[in-house]
């Protein structure tokens, strides 16, 4: 009898805390559907045919599963069927009214074909630091593993040109520009299109020096001082670090305003010092000292800055066990993207509310 009651005691305190914490939950994202007006961000419905259903309760969903850390709809639906005040702040008012999983995953699809959650991201960013000055914004990147095949790579027969000087007269062979030396004279769209995004392999040395490998795609992100990502972009495994830094700085300082920015040794190129400084930032970046027989360091100033980029690494693991974007199960890149970007919002303002960035005029201007 003992161990029953006991058990049973544990049981309910349990379900008090779950409880507890949903009510909690309810109301930051009551907080987050007043803030925002998101049937801005939807497309109007088609005038004919048969009215399909409430897209606006469907996104708010979403943004409950990733509040939440659920990984499958099947989880969430059979939260909303027993949680009356969540399921109402979606706008569903009766359990049999929440939609069937196959529902959820096509309006999942018809988001991520919109980018609704980048634009919904980059709203509240550019709004809630409108006025405001950032002293750093950390850069780094982050595994993330998916369950989907990699694709394989098309070997390219090699061409061989004729042995010997070439005849004088024909003129040299141009030289191919690396993507960094492109990057310089393309907009954002290109640069953006010109990334890979399918699924493949990567492997990046962890912060024990270890080589790790993975098979999916790879997140990189800015973030402030407080941990609020303020950009993002979903790559291929095997794009190197520094592909994506001058797209992120184009993207960054569209939405905020920096004075340092802050990079690991990957980003140690002159190209990506040379973006950084033409949008007046100060580009501190950790010497990469594998080729250079001169060991380089940062000046104590300097340094002591560069400590702050630790937020950038804190900001992707609590990503990664609060939010499971690591954790997915969907597939392709724009799926992908979709659930880091309901992600990156959730964090977002959960971030500028811990810290009061988000005040009463923000939240009537974000309106």
């Amino acid at each position: 009898m003992k161990v029953s009651t006991f058990s049973g005691f544990l049981q309910e305190k349990i379900e008090f805390n779950f409880k507890e914490q949903l009510s909690k939950t309810a109301l930051e994202l009551a907080e987050i559907f007043d803030m925002l007006e998101l049937y801005r961000f939807l497309p109007h419905p088609a005038s004919t045919g048969r009215p399909p259903i409430s897209r606006l309760s469907l996104l708010k969903a979403f943004f409950v599963k990733s509040a939440l850390n659920y990984t499958e709809n099947k989880k969430l639906r059979k939260m909303l069927h027993g949680n009356d005040e969540l399921r109402k702040l979606c706008g569903w008012t009766e359990s049999h009214d929440v939609p069937s999983e196959s529902t959820f995953s096509r309006s999942f699809a018809e988001f991520a074909q919109l980018h609704i959650g980048e634009h919904i991201h980059e709203h509240i960013v550019s709004t809630a630091f409108s006025d405001r000055l950032i002293l750093h914004v950390s850069r780094d990147a982050s595994a993330l593993p998916a369950r989907e095949k990699a694709v394989k790579k098309d070997k390219k027969p090699k061409v061989r040109g004729k042995r010997g000087r070439p005849k004088k007269g024909t003129p040299p062979k141009k030289k191919k520009l690396r993507r960094l030396e492109k990057q310089l004279t393309q907009d954002v769209f290109e640069m953006m299109s010109e990334l890979p995004t399918e699924c493949n392999w990567g492997s990046k040395k962890n912060s024990k020096g270890n080589l790790e490998h993975w098979r999916g795609y790879k997140v990189h992100a800015d973030f402030t001082e407080e941990g609020v990502p303020v950009s993002f972009c979903v790559t291929s495994a095997s794009v190197h670090d520094s592909q994506v830094a001058i797209p992120l700085i184009h993207m960054s300082s569209d939405r905020v305003t920096c004075l340092y920015e802050l990079m690991d040794a990957g980003y140690d190129m002159k190209e990506i010092k040379t973006v950084a400084g033409n949008h007046n930032h100060a580009p501190i970046i950790r010497p990469n000292n594998r080729r250079s027989k001169n060991k380089r360091t940062l000046d104590p100033a300097s340094a002591r800055r560069y400590r702050v980029r630790a937020t950038a690494e804190r900001g992707f693991s609590e990503l990664k066990d609060n939010y499971g974007i690591s954790a997915s199960r969907l597939r392709g890149h724009e799926k992908i993207c979709t659930h880091v970007s309901f992600a990156m919002i959730i964090l977002t303002v959960r971030k500028l509310r811990a810290y009061g960035l988000l005040s009463c005029s923000e939240k009537q201007k974000t309106a």
